[in-house]
């Protein structure tokens, strides 16, 4: 491995804190996402930057910056463009023609977003639009029904602009797109300090409770957001992630302000037509969760072919094991699967992989202007290879969980360190090592059991899809170690499961819960595996 430390990352053992360098942001984050949005549209007029997968459809730069000025100048037209602190807007919308121009309206307008999963039932809309109070809501014809439900139980009456097929009734998004005449006179709004200014609301990932609203700035937007990752202009960037998560929010911003070309679809994944995408537009950079990555592994459409336009693939949003960065790589020769640490409310990959400076288990090492600690159950920053909860600290900080204060100060303290509630440590050269979730530690025999260690094991039995490995309780406060496994054969069993844990696994970490087989685990839409429904569903097969 190359060198890292003191070069990439620096250490102070005094403090025992990591830093990386202190490079600053790509662009100037002391404006607004209207005026860095529409300033690089305007300077890529003639580039091709949105195509469709669904229709063929292309976008340039101008005719982008066109349609956002529109969508602004109809908005004021129809009273809903007003800055106010009361005036946020919700997005429940697929990636499709017009989710882009809609989304950099409001930013030129200065109106907070609410970005929601489209595929999201009436109880899990209400939860989000009863702490936000969106004035107005843009949803899918498809999903009409739970949106109109959705606002009855949350106590709202929003307008409700409709994506997809016109209904009866309701204001259609191409409403908004119709000309102006001074669509020449639009100016996108200064704010005078964007750090603090709102600009969306991002929906923690609810993996392990329900979602908070995950309070962004302009600022943070443009310096996090769009420097996620490394994007050229040169690159075509597909990712099957809607803006309700931060990877999708990622997408547009970072290939918007790089004056990169993204590909879009309404569709699912699935790996036919994953593969069908990047050897269709020659995809460059692309974005996948471990479970996306696992099904293009095994499957045996995926050739060492399939990817050869690909300059970047990278994977996050759960742990990504070292087998499945190696089987990746081992499957499709000179591409490597590099690895993102991040999370919505600092809106960046505080840590990532590099080729070259990679061991097995590891996430990276810390970005630019990013600080990260290791702290006991004291809050006390730990040395080098010891486990503890991980910290984050940037100069930018995300602006709290809308509404709910005391979640906010549970997660920010007063020095402005993040608690992730994730595990971690670093080794000496600077990489670090995500262990698992606090919340999802396993405890037996006074020992903790990290589930992905177990899950881990159980992925690399032949026959094995899929596995959640969940902790189940015992009165006499033990957690029996139990896995839900998805089968590739239904030859295995789970006999066979359990002894091949105890062969490979210390005594503690045996599966003495047992082992279960579904269908499917439950998944987020952007292919989290929800571990609270996990170990729901083997409580319900137990008794």
């Amino acid at each position: 491995m190359h060198k890292l430390r003191d070069v990439r990352t620096f250490y102070d053992p005094a403090s025992h804190i990591w830093r990386g360098l202190p490079t600053p942001p790509l662009w100037n984050p002391d404006q607004s996402l209207g005026q860095a949005v529409l300033g690089m549209l305007d300077r890529t007029r003639n580039k091709v930057v949105q195509i469709s997968a669904d229709s063929g459809v292309e976008v340039t730069g101008a005719e982008m910056y066109l349609r956002t000025v529109r969508v602004a100048q109809n908005l004021i037209k129809f009273g809903y463009g007003t800055r106010c602190p009361e005036n946020v807007f919700a997005m429940a919308v697929r990636n499709e023609e017009h989710t882009a121009p809609v989304l950099f309206a409001c930013f030129a307008l200065g109106i907070p977003v609410n970005t929601l999963d489209p595929t999201f039932q009436r109880d899990d809309l209400a939860h989000m639009l009863g702490s936000v109070k969106p004035k107005l809501v843009f949803c899918e014809s498809e999903t009409l029904v739970e949106m109109i439900a959705a606002c009855e139980m949350a106590g709202i009456a929003p307008k409700v602009i409709v994506f997809g097929d016109k209904v009866t009734g309701f204001s259609h998004v191409e409403d908004l797109l119709v000309p102006t005449g001074v669509e020449n006179t639009f100016v996108p709004v200064h704010l005078d300090n964007p750090s603090a200014e709102l600009a969306v609301l991002l929906c923690s990932s609810g993996t392990t409770g329900r979602s908070k609203a995950v309070s962004l700035s302009h600022s943070i937007c443009i310096a996090h957001v769009a420097n996620f990752f490394e994007c050229h202009s040169s690159d075509i960037l597909f990712a099957y992630s809607s803006l309700y998560w931060l990877s999708g929010l990622v997408m547009v911003l970072a290939g918007t302000l790089a004056d990169a070309t993204r590909i879009i679809t309404r569709d699912p994944f699935t790996v036919q037509r994953t593969l069908d995408i990047v050897q269709r537009f020659l995809v460059s950079a692309l974005f996948i969760p471990p479970t996306q990555a696992w099904a293009i592994v095994n499957d045996p459409a995926a050739t060492a072919d399939s990817f050869r336009s690909l300059r970047l693939g990278f994977a996050g949003g759960s742990v990504v094991s070292a087998s499945l960065k190696r089987a990746f790589e081992t499957r499709f020769p000179g591409k490597v699967l590099e690895i993102a640490y991040g999370f919505s409310e600092v809106g960046y990959a505080v840590t990532f992989t590099r080729e070259g400076f990679y061991r097995d288990g590891s996430v990276g090492f810390t970005r630019p202007g990013v600080e990260i600690k290791i702290v006991d159950e004291n809050n006390c920053a730990v040395g080098i290879g010891r486990d503890g909860e991980i910290l984050v600290r940037t100069k930018l900080v995300f602006l709290g969980y809308f509404g709910n204060p005391a979640a906010t100060e549970e997660m920010l303290d007063g020095e402005g360190w993040l608690h992730t509630g994730d595990i971690g440590r670093f080794d000496e050269d600077g990489l670090m090592y995500v262990v698992d979730r606090k919340k999802d530690i396993i405890k037996y025999g006074n020992y903790q059991i990290s589930p992905s260690d177990v899950e881990a094991v159980v992925q690399g039995i032949e026959g094995v899809a899929a596995v959640c490995v969940v902790g189940i309780p015992q009165e006499n406060g033990n957690d029996l170690v139990t896995a839900l496994v998805v089968r590739s054969s239904e030859s295995l069993g789970s006999e066979w499961i359990v002894q091949e844990v105890a062969k490979k696994l210390p005594n503690y970490k045996h599966l003495r819960g047992g082992v279960y087989f579904a269908d499917q685990l439950p998944m987020t839409p952007s292919g989290k595996v929800v571990r609270r429904l996990a170990k729901k569903i083997v409580l319900e097969k137990m008794f």
